[in-house]
């Protein structure tokens, strides 16, 4: 018997199907039960499908029984600030990283390297006695100060900037640009890929940090998102059909961004 030889291609794009379906699955798995009814999802072996997607019962609940609008502003404005200032000083100083000499560049750049190495739970007990002695711990601005700095960032924007002819920031210093004003008219024009894909990235870290409000976050008006859904859970029970409403509302915001942004981020990483 012979078999017709199998292209690499059509290989590939098999695993990645596959791959795709892993993925997808979670995804139906939790849109779906968030449209059953408590009675549903107790049942074994569980439906796939709920008796009705038109069950709006239990999103109606759960922005009744978590307040869901004030932690939806509360993130979102957490995301704004953070995201803003994120972009600000790593676009600002990779463009830095790859333009610039100094003293200690190199011993500098090797440090943010380094800072990727450790795990933010490991300076989180410091970071929080810091943010105490300054008294802002339960406030906005301990919340989004720490999360502001991205090293990843950092790095993605110097490799955006290493790549950008220096011709053109000489022949600005010669028309007499300042250097804000080349960075701004000349060098963040030409990153915006980088800046969308950092965009993307940032704004999904930090929609998606737990651990840090955690800590420093109290009052339960002061919470986002992801706070707000260990709040339906406890020890002895655990309101899945609620935690995932609550989850696919969570997802809609990272969906928009990347569906506006998606070309732009493709560009940065090919």
């Amino acid at each position: 018997m012979s078999f017709r030889r199998v292209s690499p291609r059509v290989v590939l794009y098999i695993v990645l199907l596959g791959g795709m379906m892993l993925m997808f699955v979670p995804i139906f798995w939790t849109f779906s039960t968030s449209f059953k009814k408590p009675a549903e999802i107790t049942v074994v072996p569980p439906p796939i499908l709920p008796e009705s997607f038109l069950n709006t019962e239990n999103y109606l609940e759960v922005f009744e029984k978590l307040h869901l609008a004030r932690l939806l502003f509360n993130t979102f404005s957490m995301c704004a600030v953070v995201l803003a200032a994120s972009l600000i000083f790593a676009s600002l100083t990779g463009y830095g990283f790859a333009k610039f000499k100094f003293p200690g560049k190199e011993i500098a750049f090797f440090a943010v390297v380094g800072v990727l190495m450790v795990p933010f739970q490991s300076v989180a007990v410091p970071l929080f006695r810091w943010m105490a002695r300054l008294g802002l711990v339960d406030t906005f601005a301990g919340l989004v100060l720490p999360l502001m700095i991205s090293a990843f960032g950092v790095l993605l924007m110097r490799e955006a900037a290493s790549i950008i002819p220096n011709d053109y920031i000489e022949a600005a210093r010669i028309d007499g640009y300042s250097e804000l004003r080349i960075y701004f008219q000349i060098v963040m024009p030409m990153m915006k890929p980088a800046l969308a894909a950092l965009a993307i990235i940032k704004f999904m870290w930090t929609w998606n940090e737990f651990f840090w409000p955690l800590l420093i976050i109290i009052t339960p008006t002061k919470a986002v998102i992801t706070l707000g859904l260990s709040y339906l859970t406890n020890m002895y029970f655990r309101e899945y059909h609620l935690i995932t409403a609550a989850a696919i509302i969570s997802l809609l915001p990272l969906f928009i961004l990347f569906a506006v942004l998606r070309q732009w981020m493709v560009q940065a990483l090919t």
